[in-house]
């Protein structure tokens, strides 16, 4: 039996710890330590590339060789990510824009944006809605929320105004103005209601009703008078007057009818039950 040679065994065991210890030799749990490379790509079993990571950015690929997601780096400095469907075209955008701010953005399978969340040119945070074919919707801003038609024409406005009042105008398929529901410059409700060229046709404001013709003059006037009683008044199309029904300053009430030019006769009903019915002109 071949004798063992203790000294050139020990020698063995000391020899194979130096070199363990010189490449750094760990337990299973630990870290590996610091590693440095320029770049890593990644491929599957039949070595098709997954992925790729290097030179500030990262990006993924399907089966088909196609890109699913990109994260890095701009050229403006920013970070971004873009993600993919499966033809390769781009679904999603996540990142910053040229201002500093984040948004989001989303396209439909034509590649038309179809979403937008993020910081405006104003620096405020805003949502654009598009339709299938890339058109403004829908925007939510600043404190209002504004709709378009299909044309890219506004059709409502819902917001804050300037002075702090809340309101709502409607437009028509050519951006056209028809309906105010809202504060006044007064800071009280009124409601207005606008033809086809723009012009009010109805005005409801705090106590009173006005109708308006086509050229802008006022044609009809419901609601209280200064001293507080209630009266109609009834315009001409050259907003002359032409009735009154109503409350007088003595607090009697009164009729007054006036021909085209405004020069009147007046019926008047007191407490008496008697009527006095004063002509003062006759038109022939």
């Amino acid at each position: 039996m071949k004798k063992i040679d203790l000294k050139s065994l020990l020698i063995g065991i000391l020899s194979t710890m130096l070199v363990f210890s010189t490449l750094g030799l760990r337990s299973k749990t630990d870290e590996l330590g610091h590693l440095v490379v320029r770049s890593l790509t990644i491929e599957d079993d039949r070595g098709v590339i997954m992925g790729y990571l290097g030179n500030g950015y990262m990006q993924t690929y399907n089966q088909y060789g196609e890109p699913t997601l990109f994260i890095g780096t701009g050229k403006d400095g920013g970070g971004y990510m873009r993600s993919y469907n499966g033809n390769g075209d781009e679904s999603a955008y996540v990142g910053t824009g040229r201002m500093g701010g984040g948004y989001i953005r989303t396209y439909n399978n034509s590649q038309k944006e179809t979403a937008y969340l993020g910081t405006g040119s104003d620096h405020a945070g805003q949502l654009r809605v598009y339709n299938k074919d890339g058109v403004t919707s829908s925007y939510l801003g600043d404190g209002y929320y504004q709709a378009y038609n299909q044309f890219g024409e506004r059709t409502l406005f819902l917001g804050t105004g300037t002075s702090g009042g809340g309101y709502l105008r409607t437009y028509n398929f050519e951006g056209q103005e028809t309906v105010y529901i809202g504060t006044g410059a007064d800071s009280s409700g009124q409601l207005r209601v606008y033809d086809s060229a723009g012009e009010t046709g109805t005005f409801l404001g705090s106590g009173y009703f006005r109708t308006y013709n086509q050229f802008g003059k006022m044609t009809t006037y419901l609601g209280n008078g200064r001293d507080g009683g209630g009266y109609l008044r009834t315009n001409n199309k050259f907003e002359t007057e032409t009735s009154f029904l109503g409350t007088n300053n003595s607090n009697e009430g009164l009729i007054n009818l006036n021909d085209k030019f405004g020069q009147s006769f007046w019926i008047r009903l007191n407490k008496g039950n008697w009527i006095f019915i004063h002509f003062l002109t006759f038109s022939p």
